[in-house]
């Protein structure tokens, strides 16, 4: 009976502090695009979803992710989203809502979704510029 209880008690513990909301690093090569379920290799495009359950799901492309969110119907509110920063080689992750997004014929993103994000606009007036376009925000992405 004390074993039973102890079990129970345990397994009730660990269900709590494994459901804690939070990034899970991308294992580049190695995990796959929930969406389009090719492996995920540059990391300037990559992307990954949080419920307030705690899963994750990880993309190869901010297209996938965006497409991903429209087919299962997910309340985008529910959610923590992160965007790779396309100017941070280290692979680091940005809080999808707080970016600024360039899209352009140029960013060869891995399903064409041609969709850079990057840590703020301070620096890119050239960049977009040169190539004739937008500024965009989470709120406007297709």
């Amino acid at each position: 009976m004390k074993t039973s209880v102890l079990v129970t008690t345990l397994l009730v513990i660990l269900s709590f502090t494994s459901c804690k909301p939070e990034f899970e690093p991308i294992n580049y090569g190695h995990d796959a695009c929930m969406q389009c379920k090719m492996t995920i290799m540059d990391k300037r495009y990559a992307a990954e979803i949080v419920t307030k359950k705690g899963k994750t799901f990880k993309f190869d492309d901010i297209a996938c992710l965006k497409k991903y969110i429209k087919e299962e119907n997910l309340p985008e509110t529910d959610l923590m989203v992160f965007i790779a920063d396309y100017n941070n080689a280290d692979g680091k992750f940005l809080d999808a809502r707080q970016v600024v997004y360039l899209h352009s014929e140029l960013f060869k993103s891995p399903m064409n979704g041609n969709l850079a994000a990057f840590s703020s606009a301070a620096n890119l007036n050239s960049l977009k510029d040169s190539l004739n376009s937008e500024f965009l925000k989470w709120e406007n992405l297709n």
